[in-house]
């Protein structure tokens, strides 16, 4: 076992790389919540302003950059298979890069549509769905007319 070795490199790659995305995405969503909350904590050092965007260095910056690195590399743990000595975490690693590349297989035994089946099928449930809207608008309206006739509405 190397350290900070990849568990089962190039297996899973593309489901891999889709669930790092979209936990890298929530991990920044996180980050700048934590951010915005704590905005109004005072400044680290004065007047020193964060290169490229012009921020104050603040302890809620500070906070909210720690948060996103911890967040990363808990996705890499549990999405590359990131392995780190400890025990406990590179097994429960193992066994999310394992349903990973589990899940990548069955998508690859998936028979998928082709495009004539697709639009086929697309055109039925939107006639389907304009009939049954139909159906409930007639209803409704019959309803209404037989509560309005009876004083009901």
């Amino acid at each position: 076992m190397s350290f900070f070795g990849v568990y089962r490199k190039g297996f899973g790659l593309y489901s891999r790389i889709a669930v790092g995305v979209a936990l890298g995405f929530l991990a920044l969503f996180a980050a700048v919540s934590l951010y915005n909350a704590l905005i109004e904590l005072p400044d680290i050092v004065r007047d020193v302003k964060v290169p490229l965007v012009g921020i104050g260095l603040t302890w809620g910056l500070l906070s909210s950059f720690a948060l996103f690195v911890f967040l990363g590399f808990i996705v890499c743990v549990f999405v590359a298979g990131l392995e780190t000595g400890v025990k406990p975490l590179d097994n429960m690693g193992r066994k999310t890069v394992e349903f990973l590349i589990d899940t990548q297989g069955e998508l690859q035994k998936v028979l998928w549509p082709t495009r004539y089946e697709l639009v086929g099928s697309t055109a039925v449930v939107i006639v389907s769905v304009v009939i049954i809207g139909i159906f409930v608008l007639g209803v409704d309206w019959f309803v209404s007319l037989i509560m309005g006739y009876i004083g009901v509405l």
